[in-house]
């Protein structure tokens, strides 16, 4: 028996998945999203903003180096990797935050935990059992990493970001 009937239960917390419980729930529909990782999807948590803190730290070097030449004096100045990656966690929490509070503003329910399908209009979630007449599946994708020689020295970009 399920523990909830839906109008849309939204698989995936990325920006599309977000936008489409957002939008029905806008409009009136009873809706659940199932996210199994932190809310925000790939660009939040393991593209674009990450991304961009690695990209912005990494273009101070050259400034710095080029500063005696405008008048700047060298300070001996070194990097703190442990500060960035915790500046960078802080940022992506405050963003993940800001996407829950999207969903809990229109109404529609979070059931974090994976979501796996029984039949075409039940998944489950931690175990739990729900209903919808519809079921978007907006889960993004993963990384592929092909096999050749040399292969074990790659990486994918998600495990870059965890480095």
């Amino acid at each position: 028996m399920p523990q909830a009937t839906w109008d849309l239960l939204v698989i995936g917390g990325g920006s599309a998945g977000v936008r489409c419980a957002r939008t029905a729930a806008g409009l009136g529909a009873r809706v659940a999203l199932a996210e199994m990782g932190p809310m925000g999807g790939t660009c939040v948590n393991l593209g674009c903003v990450p991304k961009k803190f690695f990209v912005y730290a990494a273009r101070f070097q050259d400034a710095f180096e080029d500063a005696p030449g405008y008048g700047w004096s060298e300070a001996g100045l070194t990097h703190d990797w442990a500060h960035l990656i915790a500046q960078k966690d802080q940022e992506l929490l405050r963003l993940n935050r800001i996407y829950e509070g999207l969903l809990e503003r229109v109404g529609v329910t979070h059931l974090p935990g994976r979501a796996t399908f029984r039949d075409p209009q039940t998944i489950e979630v931690n175990g739990e059992l729900h209903q919808a007449k519809h079921i978007v599946i907006a889960t993004g994708g993963r990384p592929y990493a092909p096999s050749f020689p040399g292969a074990e020295h790659a990486l994918v970009s998600d495990a870059i970001f965890a480095l």
